[in-house]
Formats: C-alpha cells, sequence, structure tokens
C-alpha cells in the first residue's frame, strides 16, 4: 500500500510539472510493481506521446524531418556551404524558439557554443551537428532532449516540447582553422 500512495503521487507530481503541456498519465501498479518501475514507465509513457505529437505537428506542416538518435527531428531549410559541426567547436549560431503549441519564447538570439557542451540542451547539440556554416535549419525537440523537467528557469516551462529556427552564422574548428 505505501508504495501504490508513492507511486500515485509521483506519477501525479508528473502530470502537474508540465502545466499543461504533459500528457496525462494513467500508470497502474500492480503487485510487486517499484516506485522505480511506474516511474520508468510513466517517463516512457509521456516520451511516447511526445513523439507522436511532434510526428503528427511535422506532418500537419508538411515537414520531412530527419529523426536523430536523440529523438531530435531536424530540417535542413538552407544548405551551407561551409564547415561541418563537428565536436568541440566553437559555433555562432542566431536562433527562435516556441514551443509546439505556438507560444513564441525567444527570438532573433545569438550565442556562441561549444558543440558537445550544450547540456542539458542535448538535442540541440546533436542538431547542430548536422548542419554546416551558412545552414539553417528547423529543429524539434522532445523535453527530455531540451530542458526536461527543470525548464530553462526562465521562459522554458518544465517539460516543453521546442521548436527552433536555428542558423548556423560560424563554425571555428576545434584545431583553430
Amino acid at each position: 500500500m505505501k508504495y501504490r500512495v508513492l507511486t500515485m503521487m509521483a506519477v501525479l507530481a508528473l502530470a502537474a510539472a508540465g502545466c499543461g503541456e504533459v500528457p496525462v498519465v494513467d500508470v497502474q501498479a500492480t503487485r510487486g510493481d517499484t516506485l522505480k518501475e511506474n516511474l520508468i514507465n510513466a517517463n516512457r509513457h509521456i516520451a511516447n506521446s511526445e513523439a507522436t505529437q511532434i510526428d503528427s505537428y511535422a506532418a500537419r506542416r508538411g515537414w520531412k524531418m530527419a529523426k536523430l538518435a536523440s529523438g531530435a527531428r531536424v530540417m535542413e531549410t538552407r544548405q551551407g556551404n561551409g564547415a561541418r559541426v563537428e565536436y568541440e567547436d566553437t559555433v555562432s549560431i542566431r536562433y527562435s524558439v516556441e514551443a509546439i503549441n505556438g507560444t513564441p519564447i525567444y527570438n532573433n538570439v545569438e550565442e556562441t557554443v561549444v558543440s558537445g557542451q550544450l547540456q542539458p540542451n542535448r538535442g540541440m547539440d546533436a542538431a547542430l551537428r548536422t548542419l554546416c556554416q551558412g545552414s539553417r535549419a528547423r529543429v524539434i525537440l522532445p523535453s527530455e532532449q531540451a530542458f526536461g523537467v527543470a525548464g530553462d528557469g526562465d521562459r522554458v516551462k518544465s517539460r516543453m516540447v521546442l521548436i527552433y529556427d536555428v542558423e548556423v552564422l560560424k563554425v571555428k574548428k576545434m584545431n583553430g582553422k
């Protein structure tokens, strides 16, 4: 009984964390299930639900997106002709971000990042490594590959699926070239 109460409290906390952004998760505890197993199942359900939401969103817009191993989706809208982004390259980018529900989050932000060090935004890191200097792309990140349960502490809330319009302005190779 103690585990069942803890499990249901954890599932309710996961569902409430997104303030409407997270699908309702109904995970039934069975005899012998542990809290850890139920949390894993709840997270798996949320990830599958987000993947379905992302695929439907892209399909409605006619976007043909590549799905990366990380779960991020990328569609290059302008092919670059410069150096390809690789691990530990210093990359200058310009981007805008919106939530999958259309809410604008950040607009026309310029930032310089080091590829491979974009924690907690691992999905954007993987997406950048598919692009070259001069490339422009749409990138959709499931919440786990963006800012996860914590959000960014500013405008990105817990468990938000994010859509980036990103442009690779400059790639400085790790070896300085």
